[in-house]
């Protein structure tokens, strides 16, 4: 068997189902684990395997279940598609050995994807996915794939009462329906659905639930549950008579809120919002954490309450590392936070949740709520843009940002710089921007946070002038 092109990016390996993406390369990974799991201190208790709804996902499942099976490996299969942070807490539930999830997340219908989750419950670290990577190149020469299994005859697991049992440690059920807000839910037609909206009914919300069927061509867009998929659809809440539009992606382990007023609140309004929550309302302590494209509006939060703050390169497997050693909170701007004593996971279901229990606890708004974390931090104005470059011109500007020694970017004088992932310009005033080329897709990255909101549209043109100049 020729070495196939399997590439682990920020969380996992992600290929075009039936090219890259096929039932033989899955067998071959799940060898290339299996033989991991061997040569390191986890190689008892048995390895976990779900998957998402995407298309053949069962049938993917099933067919490495079935070869780790035949390798020796105790294997034990989620019964029927579950959410990534579900898996993941599975691996802490049952004390397995890891756990592997079929899923491609956020990306469009035509992905599928792996992700290895190791026995600490989160994301694999670089050194693992890297052995991995090796391991399936040394294995590949030699491999004979297995003859095709499109159906798991073995253990399953349900893992969903466990699931809620352990929110019910973290989250204050009793308080979330008291502020009386309906909810609309968008799971995307992923696996989010029968979980959050199932937890928040269960909790006596009122929930109306959209999207929910399996579709594997997700309505024809992708399930992301970004402002741009999720704000249109603002005229729902009050055709539904609902208060909050709640979206969760494919695999729910991201998530997204929007107002009636269209307003929205992703992770970078999210993760200060829960900290500061935390911290007033929970009496909690720790470290708060986020990566390095992530809002500094958390920054504040971590001055104002005399705690520390870490930031980290991209990827949740960073901000889950410092998660497992106590830090309070962390989250990546992409949607992904997580908490204390939960799993070093990133979780939609479960910040989704909490949002919730502010605003009960509170009896304000998110909007209100983040005014008044302006007022006593300062405002900031935050947007992503992604930008479709091909390889050559990609190339071409991360060369240029290597070399780039101007005092100034797009207009703005730069205090400093750190390329702890990508290029990151800090500027005087405390806005910043940062250039980075993707993990998972293939796009340039452009971050642009502002100190001074009613500038932003104009700053933003100037960046991509400026980034479109030097890619040439």
């Amino acid at each position: 068997m020729e070495i196939p092109r399997i590439k682990f990016g920020t969380d996992g390996w992600r290929g075009v189902v039936a090219d890259d993406f096929t039932f033989d390369n899955v067998a071959l990974v799940g060898a290339a684990i299996a033989q991991h799991l061997l040569e390191s201190d986890q190689a008892t208790g048995p390895l976990l395997i779900g998957c998402d709804r995407r298309f053949a996902a069962e049938a993917y499942a099933a067919h490495l279940a079935t070869h780790l099976r035949t390798l020796g490996r105790e294997v034990v299969v989620c019964a029927g598609p579950v959410p990534t942070p579900v898996v993941a807490f599975g691996v802490k539930h049952l004390q397995a050995a890891g756990a592997v999830q079929l899923t491609a997340s956020h990306n469009p219908h035509y992905y599928q994807g792996l992700k290895f989750i190791p026995h600490f419950a989160g994301p694999a670290m670089p050194e693992t996915t890297e052995r991995i990577t090796s391991l399936i190149a040394e294995l590949a020469p030699s491999f004979s794939p297995p003859t095709l299994a499109t159906a798991w005859h073995g253990d399953q697991i349900e893992l969903r009462e466990p699931y809620f049992e352990h929110l019910d440690t973290l989250v204050n059920a009793d308080c979330l329906s008291s502020g009386g807000l309906r909810v609309l839910y968008n799971p995307m037609h992923g696996v989010g659905t029968g979980y959050l909206d199932a937890y928040l009914e269960r909790a006596g919300l009122e929930v109306v639930t959209i999207a929910d069927q399996r579709d594997v061509y997700f309505g024809g867009g992708i399930p992301d549950p970004s402002p741009a998929n999720l704000t249109p659809l603002s005229a729902r809440l009050v055709e539904d008579n609902c208060d909050v539009l709640i979206g969760t992606d494919g695999d729910a382990d991201r998530f997204g809120i929007v107002d009636p007023r269209g307003h929205y609140f992703g992770a970078n309004q999210a993760l200060p919002l829960l900290a500061d929550y935390l911290i007033r309302y929970k009496h909690l302590t720790g470290e708060l954490v986020r990566t390095v494209a992530t809002s500094h509006l958390l920054d504040g939060v971590a001055r104002e309450h005399g705690l520390g703050l870490v930031e980290t390169a991209v990827g949740f497997k960073y901000v889950g590392e410092r998660l497992r050693h106590g830090a309070l909170i962390g989250g990546e701007e992409s949607g992904g936070i997580s908490i204390q004593g939960h799993i070093p996971e990133k979780d939609g279901i479960l910040a989704a949740i909490l949002m919730m229990e502010l605003a009960a606890t509170t009896g304000e708004s998110f909007a209100e709520l983040l005014g008044e974390l302006h007022q006593r931090l300062g405002a900031r104005e935050y947007v992503r843009l992604d930008l479709p470059l091909a390889a050559e011109r990609r190339q071409r500007l991360l060369a240029a940002l290597t070399a780039y020694d101007k005092p100034d970017f797009a207009g703005r004088r730069i205090q400093s710089r750190i390329t702890t992932d990508g290029f990151k310009y800090l500027f005087e005033d405390g806005s910043w921007a940062m250039i980075r080329a993707s993990g998972t897709e293939p796009v340039v990255r452009v971050y642009l946070e502002t100190t001074v909101p009613e500038t932003l549209a104009k700053w933003r043109k100037q960046v991509l002038a400026r980034v479109e100049s030097l890619a040439g």
